[in-house]
């Protein structure tokens, strides 16, 4: 009998040491969560600054999306082929600059840590999509930084921040 409390023993030992791993593991990944969600904050202050000091508007076109928004994105779903919006307020947002537009994308996506449909990119950098055409014009925006390696395009109309360029970020000290 005492070989198999032994045995009984190490296996124990060996299932509360995985036990401990993943409690770490979820402590680790329960802190990054916390940061990301300060960086998004962050990012949405000061791009509602930058906004509000050259444009007069009276709602935040980039305000956080629907739980149920950012669940279907984030779990690959996405609502494109369901007729389904992202929580955004009846308004017609006029165009973005260029520059603002690319600011706002990457502190968007740096921020999201995840990749976006483009029409949850539009709308959250306040192009709007009721207008198509201000939706490719987004899409051409994003092409266009993703051919300078700033960000991924994958599945095709989802975006990501690319790995280099958040280290770029990290290491400047933006984002």
């Amino acid at each position: 009998m005492t070989p198999l409390f032994k045995r009984l023993d190490e296996e124990e030992a060996v299932a509360r040491g995985e036990l401990a791993a993943l409690r770490e593991k979820v402590a680790a990944t329960e802190q990054w969560l916390a940061r990301l969600a300060i960086t998004r904050e962050t990012a949405l202050s000061l791009m509602s600054e930058s906004s509000h000091r050259d444009e007069p508007q009276t709602q935040e076109p980039w305000a956080a999306e629907s739980p149920a928004a950012s669940q279907s994105a984030s779990d690959g779903k996405g609502a494109a082929g369901e007729g389904a919006q992202t929580a955004e307020a009846p308004q017609t947002p006029g165009p973005v600059d260029l520059e603002t537009a690319r600011e706002r994308m990457l502190v968007l996506l740096a921020g999201a840590g995840r990749a976006m449909k483009v029409q949850d990119i539009a709308a959250a950098i306040g192009e709007g999509t009721s207008n198509a055409r201000r939706v490719e014009t987004t899409r051409s925006r994003l092409k266009k930084l993703v051919k300078e390696g700033r960000a991924v395009e994958g599945p095709t109309a989802w975006f990501s921040i690319s790995h280099a360029d958040s280290e770029r970020r990290e290491e400047s000290g933006v984002g």
